[in-house]
Parts: C-alpha cells; structure tokens; sequence
C-alpha cells in the first residue's frame, strides 16, 4: 500500500470499528437472555455457549486468516454477526431457547474469524506505512471510537426503551449489523504481511510453541484468563434489580463514555511502560467494582461502569505487549490461540456464575468474581517485578 491506501484502510477501520460497537441490545442482552429463557443460568448459558463456539473455531479461522486474506475473515465474520443478530431477534417469535442456542454457536463463529486477525490487519496496515511502532496509540483511538460507537448504541438502546421495548430493540439491533456487513467490503488488504507456507497442522503446532517458549506471553495470557467477559456480560441482570430498564443503557452510555476517556488517554501514559499500566488498571478497576457492590443502591451501576475507564489502559497495553511477542508469520494464529484459551476460561466462568445466580443472587455472584481480581493483580505485580526493565 502506498500513504494514501493506507490512510483511507484506516479511515474503512475506524469506521468498522464504529458500527462493530453500535450495539444497541449490548447490556440488555442477557435480560433479553432470561426474558426468552426464564433462567439466570441458562441467559448466562447462551454468552458460553458463544465463547465455547468460538474456542472450537479459533484455530482453523486463526491459519485462514494467516494462509489467505486478512479481510476475507472480517466480511465473514460481519456477515455472520448480522445472522446471530437476525436469530435472536427471531427468538421471539419462533425457536425460542434453541434459536437463541443458535445464535449464539453462530455468535461464536463470527467472533472466532473477528479476533486475532482485526489486531493484525491494524498492525499490517501500519507496517505498509513502517509505522508500526505506533501501534498501542492507534490500537488505543480505534477502541476510543469503538467506545463512541457503544455510547451511541447505548442512546439509541435508551430512546427504544423509553419508546417501545425490547423486542424492537432486538430487532433495530439486527438493522445495525447489515450496516456492520456492508461496511467490511470498505477494508483493504495489507500489501507487506508476510504469509507461511507451512502445512495446516505443522502451522498450528509452531504458533502454540512458540507461546509455550515463550515465558512472558505465556504469564499473560494465563493472567488475562481469570479475567474474561463474565462479569461484563452479567452485570446488566444486575442493573436491573436497581434502576428501571429504561436507564439501564444510561448506565452502559457512561461505561462507553469512560472507556473511551481511557482509550484517549492510553497513549499519553505510555511511558510508564506497560506493566505498570496493567498493576495499575487491574488495581483501579477491582476497587471501584468492589464499592459499586458494597453500596448496593442506584448509584451502583453508574460506579461499575467507571471501571471501564481502567478497561481501556488495560486493553491497549495488553495487546501492545502481545504483538511484539507475536510470530510475523504466525500473527493471526497465535492471537487466535490467546484467544481460544481466554474464551474457554470465560465460557466455564459464566456457567458458574450463573449457577452461583440462581443459588445465592446475582450479587453475591458479581462479588465471588473479586478473588479472581486479586489472584490477576497479583500475577501482574509477579510478571512487573521480573520484566520491569
């Protein structure tokens, strides 16, 4: 690519990453889980049911995306969201419970062909530019527009609410993600990535040796396994029991709204280096969790979701370590294998959080996730003290 191609990739990635996060079910998504289903445990079922889905795909769309073309995967994957989005709005119609089931196995394809290669297209795009030193501060304004994005999601989810309800949520939601398809064909292949001409299985094998050997991807990614989406995905059933459903999506605008301060903010901060930016992240958003869950009032969800402010350091320093000990040849591959490993953990955290629901409340599920929290701040230090340098 030349200077101009590679501008206007990422002006198409800025705006994918845009309509990627105009979701507006997002926080409603498991009320709307538990409105089909009937069962805490089996709304926070359909979240593992996707993550388990992506597991088991991860690695043959991590070598597609490696052996072939970056943005064969990114069109794949919006089309398929869009089609995950259709079927659950479906849900309500006809299918029900296994329509949800569904949608959310074709959920977990999609994300499986998304994650590893987005990373990797950024990265490739900068390096056709030889600027791919720059990745953690571009990484950071593509996910400071993907939280501008949710915050929009999150207004139109609240004008919905106050106007009609959730079944026309969950359709609109569907309208947004032909959008999302249609503005992949926008995307461009990089023109320096440099592809293998290793044999499928021989592919695989190196990519996860190469995580094994190496002892500081390894502690992270062991480190970001407790953490996972679990909370994030279960923490809107909670709002529910707080505030009415109609300022639910006020509370998920705030979050997008502080997640994208923190993603302006990463690269300002960059020179702490990025293990004291993850210490400090992890630190940060465990105590302002913990007195969301203590204070147990109205004001509670509005004092979680400032955690995402941390989110959005934490996000740009881990991948910003991660491509740098990522295999050129192997980018896509190894990230989708992080990935597998992250998703599987979260997926077996969920089913547990949502027995843990259904027995004792959802907030005594929500505040058993803090020993996670401490065990991850932990190994942070334990990983800041050895690589500090």
């Amino acid at each position: 690519m030349n200077i101009r191609e590679v501008r206007n990739n990422i002006a198409a990635l800025k705006l994918f990453s845009f309509l990627d996060s105009l979701y507006p079910m997002s926080i409603l998504a498991v009320v709307w889980f538990y409105t089909i289903t009937g069962s805490y445990a089996l709304a926070a079922m359909m979240f593992s049911i996707s993550m388990i889905s992506k597991g088991i795909f991860e690695i043959p769309s991590g070598m597609i995306s490696d052996k072939l073309k970056r943005v064969i995967n990114i069109r794949a994957s919006a089309g398929l969201w869009f089609l995950s989005y259709f079927l659950t709005a479906a849900s309500s119609v006809f299918g029900g419970t296994a329509m949800l089931v569904f949608a959310s196995v074709i959920g977990g394809l999609a994300f499986a062909l998304y994650s590893g290669t987005m990373e990797a297209l950024i990265y490739e795009t900068l390096a056709d530019a030889r600027k791919q030193d720059k990745f953690d501060i571009v990484f950071s304004r593509f996910n400071m527009i993907g939280q501008i994005g949710a915050m929009c999601g999150a207004g139109i989810a609240a004008s919905i609410m106050f106007f009609a309800d959730l079944y026309a949520l969950a359709w609109l939601t569907a309208f947004v993600g032909a959008l999302f398809f249609v503005s992949s064909f926008l995307l461009a292949e990089p023109a320096t990535r440099i592809k293998s001409g290793a044999a499928p299985i021989k592919y695989f094998w190196v990519s996860l040796r190469r995580i094994w050997r190496n002892k500081k991807l390894r502690t992270l990614i062991g480190i970001k396994m407790l953490g996972g989406d679990a909370t994030y995905l279960m923490e809107g059933a909670y709002f529910a029991m707080l505030i009415p459903a109609p300022l639910i999506p006020f509370a998920r605008l705030f979050r997008q709204f502080t997640g994208a301060i923190g993603f302006y903010l990463a690269p300002f901060i960059r020179k702490l280096g990025f293990l004291r930016i993850l210490l400090f992240s992890n630190i940060g958003s465990m105590l302002f969790f913990a007195f969301g869950l203590g204070i147990n009032g109205k004001a509670s969800p509005f004092v979680m979701s400032s955690t995402n402010l941390f989110y959005g350091f934490n996000m740009t320093a881990t991948q910003s370590l991660m491509q740098k000990e990522f295999s050129p040849q192997q980018r896509a591959t190894m990230g989708n294998i992080q990935s597998l490993l992250i998703g599987t953990a979260g997926g077996i955290q969920l089913i547990f959080l949502g027995l843990i629901a259904d027995a004792w409340g959802l907030r005594f599920a929500l505040a058993s996730t803090l020993i996670l929290d401490v065990i991850m701040t932990a190994g942070y230090w334990r990983l800041f003290k050895k690589y500090k340098s």
